[in-house]
């Protein structure tokens, strides 16, 4: 129906207004995140990129269902202020009506949001950690920071360059400390660049015009060597054996688990899909106000109740956790405490009997 669309459109010019600057709210504080392990040597300017993409899908999961409670109330909060909902009540338009049209809005999203946490969210978790973990395998070259001193894998030794370029694949005047058991070696050179073995696979930097110093500390019987060219083989780290978050853990490995964390991750997942149906139940009572109070009026109530009750669903998710409450009770209770406030809320601004009472919408 005209009406309906109409409806609809509003909420969701409104939603993606508000999920538009919510994101990039959050991307800018993790995107000055990425750029500082940049800084850092932890990342490479190559994968930020995909990294930002990752969280973009990470962030969107938590604002989606504020997204759609704020659309909803924003959107009908201004049809009020200008006295469409009125216009709308006299043609028939009952707030069961409205309801009606919002929670099928609020049904789709609600499946948006499942496929998200449940499927997408957890797959750009993993993908991230193994970003972390593929770039933290990679060689001690690929994270210098010219001017800097950095610590070799393991703690075995330290790395110093003076200049490097763009991809740290040449270097100038390298300084290397290096401890094997009891043996201090001790490398400085002018120059370098990386080199792989194509038939190995292997990783070398090539040294340039530089000594070696290798012996014993407190001995004197220390070997130096004087080179034009020199390989030195870079260990890299196995990726594989990162320990990966509950985040990342796939959707149907927290179903098969018995662990209570597994549960009450697998609970806190389905609850953000739910979540985006009990507040737009909160939303359409939550939105009325009259023309002199403006669009705004009820927004601190509205961001009230929603901290509430995400609170609510954090302190359940603890409580689950450490075996407090028991699994069957879980997160549900929340909702069903926050579909009572909202049903409250509706009863009271139009009674049980005027809600559920069948009206004919005679404006087109």
């Amino acid at each position: 129906m005209i009406i309906d669309r109409y409806l609809i459109k509003e909420v969701l010019v409104t939603l993606s207004g508000v999920a538009v600057v919510l994101l990039m709210i959050a991307i800018s504080g993790q995107l000055v995140g990425l750029f500082s392990k940049v800084v850092e040597g932890i990342l490479t300017v190559d994968t930020v990129l995909s990294m930002l993409w990752l969280k973009m899908i990470v962030t969107l999961a938590f604002i989606l269902p504020l997204s759609l409670y704020l659309g909803i109330l924003l959107a009908f909060s201004r049809l009020y202020k200008d006295s469409e909902m009125v216009v709308l009540t006299a043609c028939g338009m009952g707030k069961f009506r409205v309801l009606r049209t919002v929670l099928g809005l609020a049904i789709f999203v609600a499946i948006l949001q499942g496929l998200i946490t449940l499927v997408v969210a957890p797959w750009a978790e993993l993908r991230t950690q193994q970003v972390y973990a593929e770039v933290e395998a990679k060689s001690d070259v690929k994270g210098i920071i010219p001017g800097r001193f950095k610590e070799l894998q393991e703690g075995v030794g330290v790395l110093y360059v003076q200049e490097a370029n763009e991809d740290r694949t040449r270097i100038k005047k390298l300084f290397m400390q290096q401890w094997n058991n009891s043996t201090l070696t001790v490398i400085a050179a002018e120059s370098g660049q990386q080199y792989v073995d194509k038939e190995t696979g292997d990783r070398f930097i090539v040294l340039n015009n530089g000594s070696r110093y290798e012996g014993q500390a407190g001995q004197d019987n220390y070997a130096i060597i004087k080179f034009e060219e020199h390989g030195v083989r870079i260990k890299e780290r196995d990726a594989a054996t990162i320990n990966y978050r509950r985040y990342s853990t796939p959707t149907i490995d927290l179903y098969r688990s018995d662990k209570l964390s597994d549960k009450a991750e697998l609970q806190s997942r389905i609850s953000s899909a739910i979540l985006c149906i009990v507040l737009a139940l909160l939303a359409v009572p939550l939105s009325k106000t009259s023309p002199r109070q403006g669009r705004y009026a009820k927004l601190a109530i509205a961001l009230l109740l929603y901290i509430t009750y995400t609170n609510l669903l954090n302190v359940a998710r603890a409580w689950l956790t450490k075996g407090d409450i028991s699994p069957m009770l879980g997160l549900w209770w929340v909702h069903v405490i926050m579909i009572i406030v909202a049903l409250m809320l509706l009863f009271k601004q139009t009674g049980f009997k005027h809600l559920f009472q069948k009206q004919r919408v005679v404006c087109s």
